[in-house]
C-alpha cells in the first residue's frame, strides 16, 4: 500500500462511519516522527479547528509527569503522601491514599473508583473522600479520579503560569506547542467545534448515585466549553489532569511526535506495558498495532508506533447528536489504526 491508497482508503472509512451515525466532524493526520503524510476533514472541522479532546488530557498530564521523573523532581516509587501532602491532612483521608505512588497513578493500579462527580461535593478532596468509601477495585481499574490528583501534584511540583495551570511552561513551551489549551481563550470561541448537548449521561448518573446537583447545563449545544462535567463544573478555568483541554491538530501531532521520537528510556518506558493494557499513560492493546495510544469520550484518539516510525490523531464530536444516540468510535479507531500500520509495514518492506 502506498501513501495515495492509505488516503483514499482513510477518506472512504471516514466518509462511511460519518454517514452511519458515528461522528458529524471528524479532523484527521498520519505522520512519522519527522513528517506529516497525510491530514483530512469532514463536517464542520478545519485545519485550524479546535476540539475538545476529552481524556487525550491524560497524555498531556503524564507527559508532564514524565517530565519531572526525569528532571528528579519526582520519582515513578514517589508516594502520594510527599507528592501532594495537602491531602493528607485530613487523618482519614491520608490513611485511605496511604501506599499510593506516582507509578500506580499512571497506571491506573492505585485502587481508585472510576468515576465520581466532584462537582456535588464542596472540594476535591470531600469529593475523594467520598469517592474512597466506595468499592475499591484491584488491579487496573481505569479512573479520572488518578490524573485528578496527578494535576494536583503537577501544580504543586512544577512551575505553573498565572491561571495556576502547568499546561503553558511544563507542556507547550517545552515542545513547541501553540494551540492547545486549557482554559479557551474568548477570541478562539468561533474555531471550537461543538462537543455535545448538555451532560444528561452524567445526570443520570449522579441520580443513579443518590447525588444532587442542581448546576448542569441545559441540553443545548457545548461550544467553547469543556464537555466533561468535572472538568466544566468542578475544576472551571483550572487544568483538571484528565479532561477539559482543547488542541488543534498541529498541537496533538507536536506531542506523539515528541513520543515517536524520544530517545528518552523513561519515555520510551511509558509507551510499553506497566501494566495489564497500560504503560504511563498510554494505553495498550488490540485497538494500537504494535505501539500504544489512548481515547477519549468526546471521540478522539492517538495511535503511535515506535516499532513502525508512524502515528495517527483522530479528532471526532461523536457526542454532539441532540437524540443522544452517541456511537462508541472504537470501531472506526481500530479500522484507522490498522490502516496506518499495515502501510507503515509496507513501507518497511518496501
Amino acid at each position: 500500500m502506498n501513501r495515495a491508497m492509505l488516503e483514499a482508503r482513510l477518506k472512504d472509512t471516514a466518509a462511511a462511519f460519518s454517514q452511519e451515525g458515528y461522528f458529524p466532524s471528524l479532523s484527521l493526520s498520519v505522520f512519522t516522527k519527522d513528517d506529516i503524510l497525510i491530514r483530512h476533514t469532514l463536517g464542520e472541522a478545519r485545519a485550524d479547528s479546535l476540539f475538545d479532546i476529552a481524556s487525550l488530557t491524560k497524555i498531556a498530564t503524564a507527559t508532564m509527569v514524565l517530565g519531572l521523573v526525569e528532571q528528579g523532581i519526582l520519582a515513578l516509587d514517589t508516594p502520594l503522601a510527599a507528592a501532594d501532602p495537602v491531602l493528607f491532612q485530613t487523618g482519614a483521608l491520608g490513611e485511605a491514599l496511604g501506599g499510593i505512588t506516582i507509578f500506580q497513578l499512571l497506571t491506573h493500579t492505585a485502587t481508585l473508583p472510576a468515576w465520581y462527580p466532584v462537582y456535588t461535593q464542596p472540594d476535591f478532596p470531600a469529593a475523594l473522600q467520598q469517592a474512597l468509601s466506595m468499592d475499591r477495585p484491584q488491579g487496573v481499574n481505569y479512573s479520572d479520579l488518578n490524573f485528578m490528583i496527578l494535576a494536583r501534584v503537577l501544580k504543586a511540583r512544577g512551575r505553573t503560569d498565572q491561571s495556576g495551570s502547568p499546561l503553558g511552561p511544563m507542556l507547550c513551551q517545552p515542545l513547541g506547542i501553540t494551540g492547545m489549551y486549557d482554559a479557551l481563550p474568548p477570541a478562539l470561541m468561533d474555531k471550537a467545534i461543538p462537543s455535545g448537548y448538555g451532560n444528561p449521561q452524567e445526570e443520570a448518573m449522579c441520580a443513579r448515585m443518590g447525588l444532587a446537583f442542581t448546576g448542569f447545563r441545559p441540553h443545548s449545544a457545548i461550544k467553547g466549553e469543556v464537555h466533561d462535567g468535572n472538568a466544566h463544573y468542578a475544576f472551571y478555568r483550572q487544568f483538571a489532569g484528565h479532561a477539559g483541554i482543547f488542541s488543534d491538530m498541529d498541537s496533538l501531532v507536536t506531542l506523539t511526535q515528541h513520543h515517536l521520537a524520544t530517545d528518552s528510556t523513561l519515555f520510551i518506558t511509558a509507551t510499553e506495558e506497566q501494566a495489564e493494557g497500560r504503560g504511563l499513560g498510554w494505553q495498550v492493546g488490540e485497538m494500537y498495532p504494535m505501539g500504544c495510544g489512548h481515547t477519549g469520550f468526546t471521540g478522539t484518539s492517538i495511535y503511535l508506533s515506535r516499532q513502525l516510525d508512524i502515528g495517527c490523531v483522530l479528532l471526532t464530536n461523536r457526542c454532539y447528536y441532540q437524540n443522544q444516540d452517541h456511537k462508541l468510535t472504537n470501531p472506526f479507531r481500530t479500522r484507522v489504526h490498522h490502516l496506518v500500520a499495515d502501510y507503515a509495514q509496507a513501507q518497511q518492506r518496501a
